[in-house]
């Protein structure tokens, strides 16, 4: 009786599983998901029609994508211009390339290559696991075989619920939510946890940004590149400073409006490779008070140590960063 019982429970659990798995990069299936991935849940009564809708609603809210899925149905294959406008919407607003066309293998290489260039590595030499992922490996053209497996290794893309990877079937409006928000975890996941490796003699200062709860929260650090411990002073209550501009160039937000900081010193010595973080929120509305709903922004972030006579001056390059976003 008791093996009866434990071959059930395995079967069970087995079949649960197998119902649970979503591929990254799939087609249109009569399927509920639900996510428990970095605390989100969704209702059990909420029910979607396309197993894209999720990744398409997180678009809309987090992005405004709303005139890149307008009257598309998202089995239809996209249209070039339509990657490009989400790029600038959602990861790069400075994004001005064209992928080599709308194909799953074509548009996923774009995909690694914006994701190198955003966290700063080189896509040629990214390792990858030398295995057959997918049954129709030897379909993928060899130009974008390589960043296909990247694509596997970092969740951007892990095929159709076929298992296969269909390279040369065009990319669908669903897949394509899907694949760009993907890459945009994939981006903040490795600035977030992946520190650059030691270049001699400098400091470098960072940032990622997060939109919740009708606030945008910005995360930012300070990281040594030297060799040796490096002496880092701060003069004031005021450590940083955070301001935000509109598409026009005017200021919406400034972090020390309104404040008053104390004068204390603080001596930070920082060993090659620690960090120094801050944390700043702001709540989407200008100077005036008026809520920000839409728009491009552009938030620079200064660290602001202070120095003693003859001494050498950290260059403002280094203690400086600037994150674009959009509402």
């Amino acid at each position: 009786m008791m093996n009866k019982n434990i071959l059930r429970n395995t079967i069970i659990a087995g079949a649960l599983s197998t119902v649970m798995v979503v591929p990254s990069l799939a087609q249109n299936i009569n399927v509920v998901p639900i996510s428990i991935k970095e605390g989100e849940v969704i209702p059990i009564s909420y029910k979607m029609d396309h197993w894209a809708q999720i990744h398409k609603e997180k678009l809309l809210s987090n992005y405004g994508a709303e005139s890149i899925f307008k009257n598309k149905d998202l089995n239809d294959s996209i249209a070039a211009e339509d990657f490009k406008k989400l790029i600038q919407l959602s990861i790069s607003q400075e994004y001005d390339k064209e992928p080599d066309g709308v194909t799953r293998e074509a548009i996923v290489y774009e995909l690694t290559k914006i994701w190198a260039e955003k966290t700063g590595k080189n896509l040629d030499t990214v390792p990858v696991v030398k295995m057959l992922i997918y049954p129709d490996t030897d379909k993928i053209d060899i130009k974008y075989n390589h960043s296909v497996m990247v694509a596997y290794m970092l969740d951007i893309a892990k095929g159709r619920e076929t298992r296969k990877f269909d390279p040369k079937a065009f990319v669908t409006y669903g897949e394509l939510a899907a694949l760009v928000n993907n890459t945009d975890k994939a981006i903040q996941k490795e600035l977030r946890s992946n520190p650059q490796s030691i270049a001699p003699g400098k400091f470098e200062t960072r940032g990622t940004y997060e939109i919740k709860e009708d606030k945008v929260v910005f995360d930012f650090e300070i990281i040594s590149h030297y060799t040796e411990p490096k002496e880092l002073k701060l003069g004031s209550g005021q450590q940083f400073e955070l301001t935000i501009t509109d598409e026009s160039g005017e200021e919406v937000y400034r972090y020390s409006d309104g404040k008053f900081f104390t004068l204390a010193l603080l001596l930070k010595t920082l060993n090659p490779g620690e960090v120094l973080k801050w944390q700043d929120e702001w709540d989407m509305t200008n100077k005036e008070g008026k809520k920000l709903e839409s728009g491009k922004y552009k938030a620079e972030i200064k660290i602001l140590p202070i120095f003693e006579e003859g001494e050498e001056k950290i260059e403002e390059s280094q203690l400086t960063t600037v994150i674009e976003f959009s509402l």
